[in-house]
């Protein structure tokens, strides 16, 4: 194994370690209801907690600055056993609402810190499912697309693709808040241990010309807001956000970022022009750079939005009971967000 990759095992393990230290202490004295209700206002949770994740890092020889870097290195991180996800109830079927009980809210409770730990505060937005911090992602019984989705494989994409990356702006509403720079997804049952598949975007560049990176990186595609939006989006904006004239590929000083959903990407001119073939190029890239990784209960994995595709393959249709249940939340670094990119009177609930 590489020096480098034995690093990267150390930060995790510490960063894990750490977490748990941190969450157990706090716990340890509080009601299920004081928790929910420290809960309520996350950024202020994370930012109270974090000198205690620094002193329980110190104890191990390593920096916040360390965990930081490496999640914006790697695709991903897959912290494992890093919550208890003790007397839970049955799993639920629908997104909303997430059951106030220790294991989600200890749930809940880490992933906040973690998120606060990488530079980031844990977000949501209100067009999406009413702008509830937390969802269940779990398979919803019954007729129609919602429900044909949760069951189903899922291509890869980036989350809140519609929005703009960080550092830019919507061209015809500056409101619009950035994109989440991580998806984060805590695992309370995994029954069949159906993975999230993540695409590094370092492995789907390696596979594409440098003709199709050059196509990739002009405004000359259309950008259809992802399926949990548009409702929200139609309630809030009086319209579905659509993006004409969008790049998929953002050259930055780190590297490139991405954003990008099969289902949701057009080019914006028909017929088998430049930019449709550099799309097509980039489907199939991403096909051949899946990278499984099947969370456990207590797993978290922390998906960087900017430099991976992620997905899962095929859930199936067992609902309830003890299926598959995870609880997905945002990060994103909110040190340049303008006031009107929220919405007023929360402080974690981003426009639109």
């Amino acid at each position: 194994m590489s020096p480098a990759r034995v690093g990267t095992q150390l930060i995790d393990a510490h960063f894990c370690t750490a977490l748990r230290i941190v969450i157990t202490n706090w716990k340890s004295q509080l009601s299920v209801e004081d928790m929910a209700q420290q809960l309520s206002d996350p950024v202020a949770f994370g930012h109270a907690l974090l000198p205690a994740l620094d002193a329980e890092l110190a104890n191990l020889g390593c920096k916040r600055s360390d965990v930081h870097d490496l999640a914006w290195q790697m695709p991903c991180l897959h912290l494992r056993s890093v919550f208890d996800p003790q007397s839970i109830p049955d799993t639920p079927i629908g997104f909303r609402p997430v059951p106030d009980c220790v294991g989600t809210l200890v749930a809940r409770a880490t992933a906040i810190i973690c998120l606060a730990g990488l530079g980031a505060d844990t977000v949501s937005y209100g067009s999406e499912n009413g702008g509830d911090l937390f969802v269940n992602l779990v398979v919803i019984p019954g007729e129609g697309r919602v429900s044909e989705k949760s069951q189903g494989k899922m291509n890869g994409h980036t989350d809140g693709v519609s929005f703009p990356v960080r550092g830019h702006r919507d061209p015809e509403n500056p409101r619009i808040a950035p994109s989440p720079d991580f998806v984060c997804l805590s695992a309370l049952r995994n029954p069949n241990a159906v993975p999230t598949t993540v695409m590094p975007l370092e492995a789907i560049l390696s596979e594409l010309d440098p003709e199709h990176i050059q196509e990739l990186q002009k405004p000359q595609y259309i950008l259809q807001s992802q399926l949990t939006f548009r409702d929200g989006m139609e309630e809030i904006l009086g319209e579905e956000l659509l993006v004409d004239d969008a790049q998929l590929l953002f050259r930055m000083q780190s590297g490139f970022w991405i954003r990008y959903s099969h289902s949701s990407t057009q080019p914006a001119d028909v017929g088998e022009t430049p930019a449709k073939k550099a799309m097509h190029a980039l489907t199939q890239a991403c096909l051949n750079c899946v990278i499984p990784v099947a969370l456990a209960p207590g797993d978290i994995a922390i998906v960087n939005n900017r430099i991976a595709l992620h997905g899962r393959t095929k859930v199936g249709e067992g609902h309830g009971g003890v299926s598959r249940w995870m609880l997905r939340t945002y990060g994103l670094d909110t040190s340049e967000l303008d006031e009107s990119q929220r919405h007023p009177n929360s402080t974690f609930m981003l426009f639109p």
